[in-house]
């Protein structure tokens, strides 16, 4: 069969966007998921899809290569660094190289001032690489303790799948739970596949053991300050 990496069909856009801090590019990517498409203005990404849509049409290939396929404007005299910065990051996150600094995402689309935003921020910055952490224990550390159903419709409203891990939040009983507004489930389970495959963990899934889950506790120092305390239960 045919691999995924020889398939460079582009996808066709009908209109250019725009937000105010100027016109959007878009750009198209091969990756081990199948060709994936940014979205970026010269101040940070609006966007991070796949090519595929359903489970039915998801072909994954780990061992193809990130690599830049095409973008559909040329630049213009504006310069589309977090493009760029996604691109090298999605090839650091698949050769599973140190990735720390994330690509800028458009203020225009964070949502910082909404609890979406926090729950967004939240996952970002505290379950890593490997790590996954339950609905309601993202709810708990993100500051709102119960409202796990706002975190699941936070993570089917993620912009950029990946970049915010969204992939890495499970139910509290193991199950994976829905990706891509469960179309794309077999995706969320690659993802987890590959990522424990670094930690030496069970490499069959479904994984009917204890999951490793990392939950994140809240708490209120004052109005202004918030402490997080990662715990790992085995």
């Amino acid at each position: 069969m045919e691999g995924i990496c020889s398939k460079k069909t582009l996808v066709k856009h009908k209109e250019k966007k725009t937000c105010h801090h100027g016109p959007t590019n878009t750009y198209q990517v091969q990756t081990p998921l199948g060709e994936m498409t940014i979205v970026s203005c010269p101040k940070g990404l609006h966007s991070l899809s796949q090519a595929a849509r359903t489970d039915d049409t998801f072909k994954p290939d780990k061992w193809c290569q990130v690599e830049f396929i095409s973008q559909l404007y040329s630049d213009n005299g504006y310069t589309y660094t977090p493009a760029l910065h996604c691109i090298q990051w999605l090839k650091n996150y698949f050769l599973k190289q140190e990735n720390d600094t994330r690509p800028s995402i458009c203020p225009s689309i964070s949502r910082k001032d909404t609890f979406t935003g926090k729950v967004w921020q939240t996952l970002t910055e505290n379950v890593p690489f490997g790590e996954t952490i339950s609905y309601k224990g993202l709810s708990l550390a993100a500051g709102r303790d119960g409202a796990f159903r706002a975190v699941g419709q936070a993570m089917a409203s993620n912009p950029v799948p990946l970049i915010i891990p969204c992939h890495r939040v499970i139910r509290s009983d193991g199950a994976f739970g829905n990706y891509a507004k469960g179309e794309l489930n077999s995706v969320k389970e690659w993802l987890l596949q590959f990522e424990r495959e670094l930690f030496n963990l069970n490499s069959r899934l479904p994984y009917h053991g204890v999951h490793k889950h990392c939950i994140l506790s809240f708490i209120q120092v004052s109005k202004e300050i918030s402490v997080f305390t990662i715990l790992t239960i085995l």
